[in-house]
C-alpha cells in the first residue's frame, strides 16, 4: 500500500512502513531522525522550474499535473522499485505540503499505483 503524508503536519506511525521524502530540498528545521525518514529521493520532487511556476501562479494545477507527469517519465525504473516495495509493505511518500489536494506526492502515488510492474 502507498500512503502520503506531510512531513511537518502528520506524525510518523509504525503503519507508515518505509517513509520516503520526495522533495528536492531538505525540510528545515527537521532532522532525518525526528522525521523518521528512511529514504530521501530528491529526483521524485518537481523540478525547481515547475515548482516556481506553480507557486508564482504562472501555471494552473492542470498544467502542473501534466508537466510533473512528463518529468516522471524518465524515472520509471525508480517508480517501479517503489511499486514493488509497496506490494510487501506500506510505503509512505512525504513532502512538506499540509494537504495533498494540490501536491505532487498525491500525483506520484497515482503514477506509482498505475505502473505496469
Amino acid at each position: 500500500m502507498i500512503k502520503t503524508k506531510s512531513v511537518y503536519h502528520d506524525k510518523p506511525e509504525e503503519s507508515d512502513g518505509i517513509r520516503i521524502l520526495v522533495m528536492r530540498r531538505w525540510c528545515r528545521p527537521l532532522s532525518k531522525e525526528k522525521a523518521k525518514i528512511d529514504e530521501w529521493l530528491k529526483d521524485l520532487g518537481p523540478s525547481e522550474k515547475l515548482l516556481t511556476d506553480f507557486q508564482n501562479s504562472l501555471i494552473i494545477w492542470d498544467d502542473y499535473q501534466k508537466r510533473f507527469q512528463e518529468e516522471m517519465k524518465p524515472k520509471t525504473a525508480l517508480l517501479k522499485t517503489i511499486a514493488e516495495k509497496s506490494k510487501n509493505q506500506n510505503v509512505t511518500l512525504l513532502c512538506c505540503e499540509k494537504d495533498d489536494k494540490e501536491c505532487h506526492r498525491r500525483l506520484l502515488k497515482e503514477i506509482i499505483e498505475n505502473i505496469d510492474s
